[in-house]
């Protein structure tokens, strides 16, 4: 029985038993050649065709039954068919499966061009859904019923719990890191910390609780609705970041901040976007108010900042804690011992300069000096270019760190599609974020000092009641230069780092001096209403949200 697309016998036998090499050869070369169909003259247009390529390809199938339907513009093609073919057309050279329904069929032995089998095919297909988002191959389940979405569902949660402790392991490994660099722990510890520590289980029972809640019931909803629309994935969020319980309360506030911003950001580009409202370099002026606030929080308030991030600031500042609380006692007009601040800066190997200068000190000095903030070295000038040095080369391992494992983890194809681009451009950028950071610090410590200097010299005020005020707006200057430093796609990242802290550390002052409540659980309230706002964005309008939130979620949790 032939094909509507064209007609041609099978070798036989006694075809193929001919004593003649050039008769054979002749032989096969026709059958091969009525095996060519150009697809461009059977129809004027693929998407208006009533068959695929992919219907006709597979191996498996056999002449009588390949459900061909012949357009009703297409012309019968006889068995020769060679003169239909045009020459050097990629798609005319694609062979039916009806011709090589087995692997010794195929002339001289070899597969023909543009052949798939039934397996090739079902692994592309999958690839394909798997770049365009349609679904995880290998970890999705059709939706259709209620049980399948209770599979999709499961088999979600336990992707996205892999990842993500995968991923929070391999960062703990590389930070653990440099502490087994300089001496401090063995690195068995660090290996047992990273992938046995209750922080990493903790971030993958997260994800993969929050994956599953998602997914059952955007999914369920949809079945139930009968339709997929932004209530579908804002009920599911809201209910999904009750998942937000496992981590502990530390983590919840900064998850609860983080995401919260990170709504605000989605509904300001959604505004945006639609012209209602737009502000040129309104990320960087985000940036250097909110740093603005934690400087001020760093000086005169940090027990407002969460520990860690203090920890981090004082650390990379390199002031001594004691000098930061001589300078508050005395911005709020309290004495200070100043046998204690002798001592910090003998301790600090202070020089005779610094030494002669803290013990001519009062209790009640205009102004903390310079000699005590840098008591090893005497010029402000060098202290400040010391830091930028020192600052750089700290923070270096930390920002190769967060910049590498991501591109490991999340982007190794497009490394080793082009190693030599992407390794380079990921090297600058980790540099440049290093110079960031350094700027920062530097213009900040050389505000203070030039204060300093000015009230040594006669032509500044020492402490007065507006002194701390000061600090808020050398926070905002030294931000507001240093931002310009990075990349422009990575500014508003940062204004959303900077802003929560910021957030939490007015909030803090203000509950302190009573002027707000505080609303018990409120950060799993918060979490949940951003996640809310972010997967009803993620499900309909994904381009209003930030880059990184939304390969985050992909790669995380996929695409439904």
């Amino acid at each position: 029985m032939a094909t509507p697309a064209h007609t041609h016998s099978t070798p036989t036998d006694a075809d193929t038993s001919s004593n003649n090499p050039q008769d054979l050869h002749h032989k096969n070369s026709a059958s091969l050649d009525s095996s060519f169909v150009s697809v461009h003259d059977q129809t004027p247009s693929l998407a208006s065709s009533t068959y695929s390529i992919s219907d006709v390809d597979s191996p498996l199938m056999t002449k009588s039954s390949i459900p061909l339907k012949q357009h009703k513009h297409q012309p019968t093609h006889s068995s020769s068919g060679s003169s239909s073919n045009k020459k050097g057309s990629v798609l005319s050279r694609i062979p039916s499966s009806a011709s090589f329904s087995h692997k010794h069929e195929w002339p001289n032995g070899k597969r023909p061009r543009g052949f798939r089998t039934a397996e090739g095919k079902e692994a592309a297909e999958k690839s394909k859904n798997y770049k365009t988002g349609v679904s995880i191959p290998h970890l999705s389940a059709r939706c259709n019923t209620y049980e399948g979405v209770l599979k999709h569902a499961i088999l979600g949660a336990i992707r996205s719990g892999g990842v993500s402790y995968g991923m929070k392991a391999m960062v703990n490994l590389c930070l653990g890191m440099l502490k087994v660099m300089k001496g401090k722990v063995t690195f068995g510890h660090i290996l047992k910390d990273s992938f046995l520590g209750i922080d990493a289980i903790r971030f993958g029972s997260f994800f993969s609780m929050f994956s599953f809640l998602w997914k059952f019931v955007n999914n369920g909803l949809k079945l139930y609705r009968g339709t997929d629309d932004r209530i579908n994935g804002a009920v599911a969020g809201a209910i999904a970041g009750l998942a937000i319980l496992i981590e502990s309360h530390e983590r919840r506030v900064s998850f609860a901040q983080q995401m919260l911003v990170r709504a605000g950001q989605g509904v300001y580009n959604a505004g945006k976007h639609r012209g209602v409202f737009s502000f040129r370099h309104g990320d960087a002026a985000l940036f250097a108010l909110a740093c603005g606030q934690v400087l001020y929080a760093y000086t005169m308030q940090p027990e407002s900042i969460p520990p860690e991030y203090l920890k981090f600031m004082v650390n990379t500042a390199r002031v001594p804690v004691e000098a930061l609380a001589f300078n508050r006692s005395r911005v709020r007009g309290f004495p200070v011992d100043v046998s204690r601040v002798q001592a910090l800066v003998r301790r600090f190997k202070g020089t005779p300069k610094n030494l002669e200068t803290v013990s001519k000190l009062t209790e009640y000095t205009d102004i903390i000096p310079c000699a005590v903030l840098h008591p090893s070295i005497d010029s402000c000038t060098v202290n400040n270019a010391e830091r930028f040095v020192q600052v750089t080369k700290n923070i270096l391992p930390v920002y190769a760190t967060l910049n590498f494992v991501p591109l490991l983890v999340l982007r190794m194809k497009r490394l080793m599609a082009d190693p030599v681009n992407v390794l380079s451009r990921t090297s600058f950028n980790t540099l440049r974020s290093s110079i960031f950071l350094a700027v920062f610090v530097a213009v900040y410590q050389s505000q203070i000092c030039g204060h300093r200097n000015l009230v040594k010299w006669g032509w500044a005020s020492g402490n007065s009641k507006y002194h701390k005020y000061l600090y808020w707006l050398f926070g905002v200057t030294c931000s507001g230069t240093a931002i310009m430093v990075e990349q422009e796609s990575r500014r508003a990242e940062l204004a959303m780092y900077v802003l929560p802290k910021a957030a939490e550390s007015l909030y803090k002052i203000l509950y302190q001096k009573n002027w707000i409540k505080g609303v018990k659980h409120w950060e799993v309230l918060m979490f949940s209403s951003a996640m809310s706002l972010i997967m009803s964005f993620y499900q309909q309008e994904e381009q209003v949200l930030s880059p990184f939130v939304t390969k985050l979620i992909y790669h995380i949790l996929g695409r439904h």
